[in-house]
C-alpha cells in the first residue's frame, strides 16, 4: 500500500481489533500492584493520561477517555487521597490540573515493568518488528484527537 493509497475501513477496523486485542491481554482487568490496593483499569487510563499530559484539566482528562466528567470526579478525588494526583495549574487553558506525585512515578513504572513482562512473552521476532515501529504508533495515537463530547 502506498501513501496515496486510501486506507479501507475494513483494514483499520482489523488495525482497531488488532490494537484492543493487545490492551486487553496486557492488563485484562486492571492491575495489582503488591503492597497496595487493585488499580482499575478507569485509574490506570486516568494517571496514563496524567503521565503523558501534565497539568492536564479533568475536563480534557474527560474528553480523552471518552468519559463524562462528573463520572471521571470520583476516581480524580480517590486517586488524589491516595496520594497519586496532586492539584497544579492547567498547563493549556485556565484552572486546575494535574500531575504525578513521586509515589504514582513510582508505580507508573511498576504499570510499565508488569506491561513490558507481558509484552516479553510474545515471540522475539514479532516484538522486534512492532517495537520498530513505537514512534509511529504514538504519532498515531496523538493524531487521533480527543473523542467528541
Amino acid at each position: 500500500m502506498t501513501s496515496q493509497t486510501p486506507v479501507t475501513d475494513a483494514a483499520l477496523a482489523r488495525f482497531a481489533d488488532a490494537v484492543m486485542s493487545i490492551a486487553h491481554r496486557i492488563e485484562p482487568r486492571g492491575l495489582e500492584i503488591p503492597g497496595r490496593r487493585h488499580l482499575t483499569p478507569r485509574e490506570v487510563l486516568v494517571l496514563h493520561e496524567v503521565a503523558v499530559s501534565p497539568g492536564i484539566t479533568a475536563t480534557r482528562i474527560a474528553r480523552g477517555l471518552g468519559l463524562q466528567r462528573s463520572n471521571l470526579s470520583a476516581t480524580l478525588h480517590g486517586l488524589e487521597r491516595e496520594g497519586l494526583l496532586a492539584q497544579t495549574a492547567a498547563t493549556v487553558g485556565r484552572g486546575v490540573g494535574f500531575h504525578l506525585t513521586d509515589q504514582a512515578q513510582g508505580e507508573l513504572a511498576l504499570v510499565r515493568a508488569h506491561r513490558t513482562e507481558r509484552l516479553r512473552s510474545a515471540l522475539p521476532d514479532v516484538l522486534r518488528d512492532v517495537v520498530d515501529q513505537a514512534d509511529v504508533l504514538a504519532r498515531l495515537a496523538d493524531s487521533i484527537g480527543d473523542l467528541p463530547e
